[in-house]
C-alpha cells in the first residue's frame, strides 16, 4: 500500500484491568490510550439496525493498519478514536506480508433513526 494513504490519525484505547487486594481480576477500568498510528480510514457505508428494540444507525468501515508488534495486540476488546468518534472493532484480519499491514473492521453508533 502506498504510504500516502496513512492519511489518518487513529488511537487504539483499552481498558485496563482492575485487580483487588489479593492481585485477582475483579473488572475493567476505563479507556485509555495505548497507542496512536497512521491508518488509512475506508467507510463501508451506513445502515440501520435495531438495538435494544429501536431503530440505531450504524456506520462500519475498514481501518488499514501497518503491521508492528504492537499492532498485532489489538483485539475485539479494543476501540478506535478516529475523527472525533469511538469505533469498536468487530473483526481483525491476519497480517498480510505482502503489503505489511492488518485491517481492521469497525462500527460505530450513529445515534437513533
Amino acid at each position: 500500500m502506498d504510504p500516502g494513504r496513512f492519511d489518518t490519525r487513529a488511537t487504539i484505547l483499552r481498558r485496563a484491568v482492575v485487580a483487588d487486594a489479593d492481585g485477582d481480576p475483579v473488572g475493567a477500568g476505563a479507556y485509555a490510550p495505548v497507542m496512536t498510528l497512521w491508518a488509512s480510514y475506508r467507510p463501508q457505508g451506513a445502515r440501520e439496525a435495531a438495538q435494544g428494540g429501536r431503530a440505531q444507525n450504524v456506520e462500519t468501515g475498514t481501518l488499514t493498519i501497518r503491521d508492528s508488534a504492537q499492532a498485532r495486540t489489538v483485539t475485539n476488546a479494543d476501540r478506535v478514536a478516529l475523527r472525533d468518534r469511538d469505533f469498536n472493532v468487530t473483526g481483525i484480519g491476519l497480517p498480510d506480508r505482502r503489503t505489511g499491514t492488518i485491517q481492521l473492521t469497525i462500527a460505530t453508533d450513529l445515534g437513533g433513526a
